[in-house]
């Protein structure tokens, strides 16, 4: 038995209902997962706020010349360095306290006990020493041995300058030929600690790859399991993050929704806001018109999701709409037409 042909309005009534729940499908698809990003972007400076950076997000938070943090990022669970078995002041996260202290006690054992010389540093102490460097030494000099107040690990609560203990400054000469700086070098990732400003190619004191001059003295910690990794692969750590974690193009752009923004626990008062307004607290501005073309960097705003791909657009939803409705009235002048003509027969 054949089946029944369907008229021109039924046809286009049909036809319009798919067309619109396809569009409606499309529309509500989640986002792609998050992708890293890939290429490593150049050194010139920049002030876009990186993405992730929620307290718990602490080992994949990159802080370079482009990427910062809030004015307001404070972590949550700050700890004396007294507390952690190892010499010096300030403070540094609780994450990092039970590898602190077991790197301490495994330094001293070695005979090249170390120290803590600066931890953790506020936005306002990072612009008042960044400030500093560039009234003693101008900005594009400040700039390659100093982070701006917002890109800096020290306001992480993770990046370190130790010492050896006892020793006093590490600044002056190369702190990683002591007894401490060396021991560091080789054995501090096994406790979840890297060396964040290594030197460059040929040992050049400039590393294109960290955009920072070598800083022997100065770790970030990462966790075990993630300083290994790095560790392994030969990188910086800037160059591991933007490689496998950092959720933002090379110009800054977020190429996945952020799941997971600044939020302190509840033992702490407020939390930074997930997408203020970038600011540049400098004192000096950079002299290379291609730098100072990108400091201001384009503004994420983590709270709103990249685009999801949809099967169609408004204006084809829309059209689809207009379709069904007008087959619909199709349709229902179609009905009565047939029920006149049962009334005549």
């Amino acid at each position: 038995m054949s089946r029944p042909r369907l008229g021109p309005p039924l046809r286009a009534l049909g036809c319009a209902f798919a067309l619109l729940v396809s569009g409606l499908v499309g529309s509500t698809s989640a986002a792609p997962p998050a992708e890293a990003m890939g290429p490593l972007p150049s050194c010139a400076l920049g002030d876009v706020y990186t993405v992730p950076r929620g307290y718990d997000d602490w080992s994949t938070t990159l802080v370079d010349r482009l990427l910062r943090v809030e004015a307001t990022y404070v972590p949550p669970d700050l700890m004396r360095v007294s507390e952690m078995g190892i010499a010096g002041g300030g403070s540094i996260r609780g994450v990092a306290a039970a590898d602190t202290r077991a790197m301490a006690k495994a330094a001293r054992a070695a005979g090249a006990p170390i120290g803590v010389w600066s931890g953790y540093r506020n936005y306002e102490q990072q612009t008042q020493l960044f400030n500093g460097y560039v009234t003693q030494n101008g900005f594009d000099s400040a700039i390659t041995y100093s982070q701006r107040p917002g890109h800096s690990e020290h306001q992480l609560g993770l990046g370190v300058d130790f010492m050896s203990a006892g020793g006093g400054n590490p600044l002056p000469g190369d702190w990683g030929k002591t007894p401490a700086g060396s021991w560091m070098r080789e054995n501090a990732w096994k406790y979840g600690w890297v060396n964040s400003y290594p030197r460059g190619a040929g040992g050049s004191r400039w590393n294109d790859r960290s955009c920072f001059r070598y800083e022997p003295w100065h770790y970030r910690y990462l966790g075990r399991e993630m300083a290994a990794k790095v560790h392994a692969s030969g990188l910086t750590i800037r160059e591991y993050l933007w490689n496998n974690d950092t959720m933002l193009d090379r110009n800054g752009t977020l190429i996945a929704p952020a799941t997971s923004m600044p939020s302190a626990s509840a033992s702490t008062s407020a939390s930074p806001s997930a997408s203020p307004s970038p600011t540049t607290p400098l004192s000096g501005t950079p002299s290379d018109p291609s730098v100072a073309a990108t400091a201001a960097g384009p503004a994420v705003d983590p709270a709103k999701p990249a685009a999801s791909g949809s099967g169609l657009g408004a204006p084809a939803l829309v059209a689809a709409a207009a379709v069904l409705l007008g087959a619909g009235a199709a349709l229902a002048v179609a009905a009565r037409r047939r029920r006149s003509r049962r009334q005549v027969e």
